[in-house]
């Protein structure tokens, strides 16, 4: 059979394989897009979640008291103790031009309409306007009207000392928060956003080297010569997923250690942001994420080698990363609690494993080794079929 050793053969099949592995690795090394998808494309994912938690930096001080809000107020004169209250909260009030008050909604962000009854009577409704479809407006909006039920609760307390009640009476039972976790901390988000880009980056590393290796040489008339060189065909894709390997390898690495010091960084100097994830953190991320690698690449191989044409497979190579980054964009969004059936499912398992290690939550070691073990498996399943597929003439074919 065509590309099967010869019995006898001088050399042991590792060397074979290393052969082959260095030979692709030399070719691309010297290819500069392959250098480009290796070094530069992993720093993409850091660079935008570091420039979301930049834009996100005000955002994150909207606390009360910690910046000053404007607030246009119809009726002024009306509620000075309301308007005094709100001015010790750092929001300044502004009368508000006379007719068009939603207009000016759309200048101003906010406005506060205090109706004319706020002069004789103790109880009264004042009305916020503001734009939900600005985000500013709708933060400040929240702030404002936060405090102005804060102004409500004091008035009535004090209402009912001056009758000589108790001001518990308002509230028979009272609620204690008590937060046990991180405490509130709008980086968080951001934080839980790393595994599913990091996944993704994963299932992109080494594309246009798996797709170079099989349809590139295919369509050269390169691979024909190397099936028929004496080393098995098991040999030669072992070779070929070797050095796609080492690429995912390689970008996995700059992936990691860029989102280490752009979080680090951030945590400096944006105020408000908890302590990110620690070294130690993404190097048991990069351990765990060992049998996705093998997933990735094996996934890659395979439909390199099913696809008739080079389009045809960047369509299905590009759609690829998606199926796996999805499910755990969801899971970063809400959080799913690790259990026996998310560890069976490949990838996913441990998306759910990585987002506990981001978050500083125990992780179960059985979910672990469940998870990392049923992504293992599924690599080697789908390695055996690309094994299958290099056995067949339909892999120089094209058909």
């Amino acid at each position: 059979m065509a590309g099967v050793a010869p019995r006898g053969a001088v050399w042991p099949w590792w060397r074979r394989v290393r052969v082959v592995l260095g030979k692709e690795l030399l070719d691309h090394l010297r290819d500069r897009r392959s250098l480009w998808l290796a070094l530069v494309y992993p720093l993409l994912g850091p660079l935008v979640v570091g420039m979301l938690l930049q834009l996100s930096a005000s955002s994150l001080r909207t606390a009360p008291g910690t910046r000053v809000i404007s607030l246009s107020v119809s009726g002024l004169s009306y509620a000075p103790g309301l308007i005094q209250y709100l001015s010790r909260n750092q929001v300044v009030s502004t009368a508000a031009l006379e007719g068009g008050v939603p207009g000016q909604v759309r200048r101003d962000a906010l406005v506060l309409e205090v109706p004319v009854e706020a002069v004789t009577r103790d109880q009264f409704t004042v009305r916020l306007l503001f734009d939900a479809n600005n985000v500013v407006s709708a933060g400040n909006a929240g702030v404002v009207a936060d405090l102005i039920h804060d102004y409500g609760s004091e008035l009535a307390k004090r209402h009912l000392l001056e009758r000589g009640l108790d001001p518990g009476l308002l509230q028979p039972v009272a609620v204690e928060r008590v937060h046990v976790g991180r405490r509130f901390n709008m980086g968080a988000l951001f934080y839980n956003l790393v595994p599913p880009l990091v996944v993704f980056m994963i299932f992109l590393g080494a594309v246009y080297l798996a797709l170079d290796t099989t349809i590139g040489e295919r369509e050269r008339g390169t691979l024909e010569p190397l099936l028929t060189a004496p080393l098995r065909r098991w040999e030669l894709l072992l070779g070929k997923a070797g050095a796609a390997f080492l690429f995912t390898l390689a970008t996995a690495v700059i992936n990691l250690v860029a989102f280490w010091l752009m979080l680090g960084g951030l945590a400096v100097n944006v105020p408000g942001l908890d302590s990110p994830p620690g070294a130690g953190t993404f190097l048991l991320i990069f351990v765990l994420a060992l049998p996705i690698m093998a997933l990735a690449v094996a996934l890659q191989i395979t439909v390199a080698a099913l696809a008739r044409s080079m389009k045809e497979a960047q369509i299905y190579l590009g759609l690829l990363p998606l199926v796996p980054t999805l499910p755990g964009i969801a899971s970063a969004l809400s959080p799913v609690t690790p259990q026996l059936w998310t560890a069976c499912v490949p990838v996913f398992g441990q998306m759910v494993i990585f987002t506990r290690l981001i978050a500083g939550a125990e992780v179960d070691p059985l979910h672990a080794l469940l998870s990392a073990v049923a992504t293992a498996g599924c690599a080697a399943l789908v390695f055996r079929w690309a094994g299958w597929l290099y056995e067949r003439e339909s892999v120089v074919m094209g058909a």
